[in-house]
This record gives C-alpha cells, structure tokens and sequence, in this order.
C-alpha cells in the first residue's frame, strides 16, 4: 500500500458579511490547500524547499505574503519548487456564494468547510496521514483535527488509515501555504492579478485535484476564447456535460477500473475548464496522474482499452490525435478523433478484405469467414459494397 502524507495549510479570512469594510478586509474566498507527498519522497521535498528559502528568503520561512505582487518573483519559487517530487490538492470555497446556503455563522461556515474538505481529500486518498502547522489560533485547523478524529476513527474492519498523525512547523506545510496563497491570486477578488494565467501553467503539472465550491463557472471553461473555428461554446457545454453526468453516476464506484476512468476524466476536465479547453494531454501525463491517484502504474495497453475506451462507450466525448486526448470543444477536435481513428481502421479493414478474398477464392467460394451474424457490420462495410 503506498504511504502518502498530506501537508495542510490554508489562505483567506472567515468574515463573511461583505458590507463592511475594516481593519482586516473579507477574502472573497477560502482555500485549503496539502501537498501531497509519498513518505519515501519527504527527505528530498524538504531540501528543495530549503534551497528555495535559502535563495529567495535568505533562509526565513517561505511567505507568500513577503512575495505580495511580485510576480516575476512568485514565478520564480513557482519554478524552483517544481524540482521537488509532490502533488497539490486544494478545495476553493467562494464565500460569496454560501450565504443562501444557510452559512450566515462562522460556526456552520467552518463546519461546511471541515466536512467539504474531508470529503474530498478521503475520496481523493483514503489512505492519508495528515500533517498541519502548530495549531495556536487557526480557527479552521483546530476545528478540522476534531472533525477528522471523530468521523474517521480506526478500527479492525477499517481498510482506510486516513488521519491526522502530528503537527510540524516545517518547510512543507509552508510550501502548501505558499502555493494556498498563489491560488488566492487566481482566485480571490482582493488580490486576483492578470499573472494567474501563468500561475496555474507552473503550477499544471503539480495539481492532482483543485475542486471548486460552488461550482459557479457553470458548463463553460474559465479560459474559453471566443466563440470562432477554434472554439465552439455548443461543443464545449456538450463535452462539459457529458464528463460531469458520468463523473457524477460514477464518482462512489468502488471498482478500481471506474477509480481510473474517474481519475483520467477529472484530469481532462479540470485542464478543460480551468488550464487550457484547445490543449492535448499526453497518454504518459494521464497514466501518471493515474498512478498519483491510486499508486499503481497502468500499462498504455490498459489506459487505451480499459479507461479511454470505455469512457467513450459510456458516451464520454473525448478526441485523441498524435498529441494525446482532451475533451472537444471544435469541430477540428473532432476531425482529429475521426482521422486518428482512421489510421487505424482503415488498414485494419483492408486487411480483412484481403484475408476475406484470398480465402474465399480460392475455396471456390466454400469458406466466407465473414458469413456469421457477428460480423455483419464488416461484412457490409468491406463485402456487400
């Protein structure tokens, strides 16, 4: 079983009435936010992130806050911290949209907020051990450990080992912070700068899971251009859709082989919606992010026939070319899965035409491979012509 450690921190303020205006301003949003590390991995983060605080903090503690709008700065650690071999999860809670929720009080605001973090990280990694910073007055962190100990207690006929295990002041927790408050400028109306474009591509290859409460973007992705021959609004809605219906049919499924077509959809539709709709996605990048999720390395024969495959059989539009796959969103997506596919049966029909006839001739007629009902379709396609 792959041991896996979440370092937790989070980023914004619990005031939730934004009419006011005062010493300490409303963050329009609340971000949590664990890197995600495997244990055998620990020793080698930590001296990344040493080197990043020797070279960009003189050795002081990594504060995003120290950064503020610097951004070729921020940049900078963004691209010094990749070295290091660990995954980011973050749940970004819009406060603005909670208030018909019946979240009024800070009291059920944190509640909302420890359930919809728990939530996700254990379906996300049921088998987690969590670390956070010295508590003190992190309101949201003293309550979160209660809330964990409570609703996951261990027991003999429990498989899961998720849990809080300590409390460290260490450099991760401050990297999950760092990275809490880069998210914060892509998100967050108080500080939300032009850079976040670019915050996020540094950040692509890290992210294992950002979800996002409300899921206010609706069915079109936050990085759409306009409507034209590379973007089709229809298409796009259409695609959304279809992966959200099976992800939300699918996402208790306790079959391994769903787990993976979760993971590799989640995937294409967070880079959809949120990175980049026109960009193709690598067969190597998503069979990593598989292997991130469940700790298993799949074959390429595997994700092709198992995942892909039986996505688009459960009505997943999903295009593939030379480039990898992505969820459509023009008709140029489209014609890249048609020709793609192509290459591939187009030979394949020639070749059974030509086993078809060399055998049919010369049995003089007595042997037609393609007579049975099961293989009516290629024998209407290839024979009866």
């Amino acid at each position: 079983m792959q041991q896996t450690v979440a370092f937790l921190s989070e980023w914004g303020n619990d005031a939730l009435d934004f009419s006011k205006r005062g010493a300490e301003v409303p963050t329009t949003h609340f971000i949590v936010t664990a890197i995600i590390v495997d244990k055998e991995d620990i020793a080698l983060v930590k001296r990344v992130v040493q080197a990043v605080r020797d070279r960009h903090f003189s050795g002081a503690a990594l504060d995003s806050d120290l950064i503020g709008n610097n951004h070729p700065k921020r940049k900078e650690v963004l691209e010094d911290m990749d070295e290091a071999p660990f995954k980011v999860f973050s749940v970004i809670v819009d406060k603005r949209q909670l208030i018909g929720e019946g979240l009024r009080y800070k009291g059920s605001f944190y509640k909302f907020l420890h359930s919809l973090a728990d939530r996700e990280l254990f379906r996300l990694l049921p088998n987690l051990e969590l670390v956070s910073d010295e508590l003190g007055d992190n309101t949201f962190m003293t309550g979160f450990v209660k809330y964990i100990e409570q609703n996951h207690i261990s027991n003999l006929f429990s498989e899961s080992t998720f849990g809080f295990v300590g409390f460290e002041n260490n450099d991760l927790v401050q990297a999950a912070a760092y990275i809490a408050g880069t998210l914060a400028r892509c998100y967050d109306e108080t500080v939300i700068t032009d850079h976040r474009g670019e915050f996020i591509e540094l950040l692509r290859r890290k992210l294992l899971s950002i979800q996002f409460f409300p899921d206010s973007l609706g069915n079109i992705p936050s990085t759409a251009p306009a409507n034209g021959r590379d973007y089709n609004e229809t298409l796009a809605t259409l695609s959304i859709n279809l992966a959200n219906d099976f992800l939300h049919r699918k996402s208790l499924s306790p079959v391994p082989q769903v787990k993976d077509q979760i993971s590799c959809l989640g995937y294409l539709l967070f880079h959809f919606r949120h990175i980049n709709p026109t960009r193709y996605i690598t067969s190597f990048e998503l069979i990593e992010h598989i292997k991130a999720r469940t700790g298993k390395k799949v074959s390429l024969h595997y994700f092709q026939t198992k995942v892909i495959a039986q996505l688009r059989d459960a009505g997943v539009l999903i295009a593939s070319s030379s480039r990898g796959y992505k969820l459509p969103a023009s008709q140029a997506d489209l014609y890249d899965f048609v020709s793609h596919s192509n290459t591939i049966i187009a030979p394949m029909l020639s070749r059974v035409k030509r086993f078809h006839d060399q055998v049919h001739l010369a049995t003089s007629g007595e042997i037609d491979i393609l007579e049975h009902d099961q293989f009516a379709l290629i024998r209407k396609v290839i024979v009866d012509v």
